[in-house]
C-alpha cells in the first residue's frame, strides 16, 4: 500500500487495484482503552461507505462512466467490500438528485465541517477525545493517496481531483480549532429617529416613527434584533414601549425600520429607541441587498401618504415571506415617520411583487423615502 503522494502517479491499474484493497483491509484504533477503530465506527459511518462513496465521485469527476468504475471497484475490492454496500452506493450515484445520494453525500461527501455528522467531522472529535488527532491525520493521508493512485492511474493527469478537497475541508475544520478566539461583536448602533403624531381622537392618535439601526461589524449579520422604543409625554413618564423584532440585518449596514402605531393616552414629547442582535453570524459579504423596490412614488391622500412600488428579487430562489420597512425624510434627511408592509405572497426567484402602502398619518415636508427589506436569510442557504 503506498504511503506517499509523489509515488501515487502513474500506476498501473493493478497497483492501484492492490493499494486499495489493501487500504480498506486496515484497521486505524486510536483510542487504545475504548479500542475505536475508525474504519468501523458504526454500521452507517464507516470507511468501507466513505471510500466507496469517495472512490465513486472521483472516478465520475475524472469522466470515467459509472459502469466503468462500478467493473474496476468490484474486481479491486472483490475480497474485502461486501457486495451489499456496492450495489447501495451505485443505486445512489444513478440518481445524485435522489435523497438518498443526498443523505450519503452528507456523510461521505468532500466538503465536512465540525459538528456536521459527516465521517471525517465524526473521526476528528474522536481524535480531539483521545488526544490521537496525529492518527486521524495519518488515516486521511493514507485515504487521500489511495484516491490520488486512482485518479492518476495510468497516463492521467487531471487539472483537479475529487480526492484532494477531503484535505482542504479536514484543514478548514482544524484551522477553525486553532484559531485565536473571534472577537466580541459590537453592539448595535441607533443611529436616527423621528417621527410625526396624527390628529388626536379622544385620547387616541396615530403616530408614525421611523428608526435607523446601524450593524457597525463588518464581519458578522445581527440574527434576531430586537427593538424597543419608548415613548414620553412632556413630563418624562413613559406613554408606552413599541417592542418589533428583525431577522437579520447585514454587516456594515443601516437598516431603515419604520412603524406606524395606535397610541392611547399623553402627546409623544419624547423618543428613545434601543436595538439587540440576540446573535451573530460570520458574514463578510452583505446577502440581504438583492431585493430592490423600483419606481417608486409617494403620493398624498385624504388621510397620509401613500408609497407604491414594485419589489424585485434577485434571487436565484423563492422567499416565503418578507417585511418592507421604509422612512419618510425631508430634504435634509430628518425622519418625519415610517410604517411597514408585511408580505406573505411566496416572492418567486427573479419575481415581483407590486407594493402599496398607505399610512394614516398626514406628513408634512416629504421629500424622498429610503427603505430596507427584511426576511429570513437562511432560506438563501438551505438546500
Amino acid at each position: 500500500m503506498e504511503t506517499e503522494f509523489q509515488n501515487a502517479v502513474g500506476k498501473s491499474m493493478g497497483e492501484v487495484a492492490r493499494d486499495v484493497s489493501e487500504f480498506l483491509s486496515c484497521s486505524c484504533v486510536i483510542h487504545p482503552e475504548k479500542k475505536v477503530d475508525l474504519a468501523a465506527l458504526l454500521p452507517d459511518l464507516n470507511m468501507t461507505e466513505q471510500f466507496t462513496f469517495a472512490f465513486l465521485s472521483e472516478a465520475l469527476a475524472q469522466g470515467m462512466s459509472l459502469d466503468a468504475a462500478e467493473s474496476f471497484y468490484r474486481h479491486a475490492v472483490a475480497t474485502v467490500v461486501d457486495e451489499a454496500v456496492i450495489d447501495e452506493m451505485v443505486s445512489a450515484f444513478s440518481n445524485r438528485n435522489g435523497e438518498t445520494y443526498r443523505t450519503l453525500e452528507r456523510k461521505y461527501g468532500n466538503r465536512f465541517s465540525m459538528l456536521d455528522g459527516s465521517y471525517w467531522a465524526t473521526c476528528l472529535a474522536i481524535g480531539i477525545d483521545a488526544n490521537e488527532v496525529g492518527g486521524v491525520l495519518q488515516y486521511l493521508r493514507l485515504f487521500i493517496v489511495c484516491l490520488m493512485e486512482f485518479a492518476y492511474m495510468g497516463d492521467r493527469n487531471p487539472g483537479a481531483t475529487y480526492a484532494w478537497n477531503y484535505y482542504e475541508s479536514f484543514r478548514a475544520m482544524l484551522d477553525e480549532l486553532t484559531a485565536p478566539p473571534d472577537a466580541t461583536p459590537l453592539p448595535l448602533k441607533v443611529r436616527a429617529l423621528g417621527g410625526t403624531a396624527g390628529k388626536r381622537n379622544g385620547d387616541v392618535y396615530m403616530l408614525s416613527l421611523g428608526v435607523d439601526i446601524e450593524n457597525p461589524n463588518p464581519d458578522r449579520m445581527a440574527r434576531g434584533v430586537g427593538i424597543d422604543i419608548t415613548l414620553k409625554d412632556k413630563n418624562g413618564s413613559v406613554i408606552t414601549v413599541i417592542k418589533d423584532q428583525i431577522q437579520s440585518i447585514d454587516p456594515g449596514t443601516v437598516y431603515h425600520y419604520g412603524v406606524t402605531r395606535k397610541i392611547r393616552g399623553a402627546a409623544t414629547a419624547g423618543l428613545s429607541a434601543k436595538a439587540r442582535a440576540s446573535a451573530f453570524l460570520k458574514l463578510s459579504t452583505p446577502i440581504m441587498k438583492h431585493v430592490k423596490l423600483s419606481n417608486l412614488r409617494l403620493s398624498k391622500h385624504p388621510n397620509g401618504v401613500r408609497l407604491c412600488g414594485t419589489l424585485n428579487s434577485e434571487y436565484d430562489r423563492p422567499l416565503r415571506s418578507m417585511t418592507l420597512h421604509y422612512h419618510f425624510l425631508s430634504a435634509d434627511n430628518k425622519i418625519l415617520g415610517g410604517s411597514n408592509e408585511w408580505l406573505f405572497d411566496r416572492m418567486q426567484a427573479g419575481g415581483e411583487l407590486e407594493i402599496s402602502s398607505a399610512v394614516p398619518v398626514s406628513i408634512a415636508n416629504t421629500a424622498k423615502a429610503v427603505y430596507s427589506v427584511d426576511f429570513d436569510a437562511m432560506e438563501l442557504i438551505k438546500e
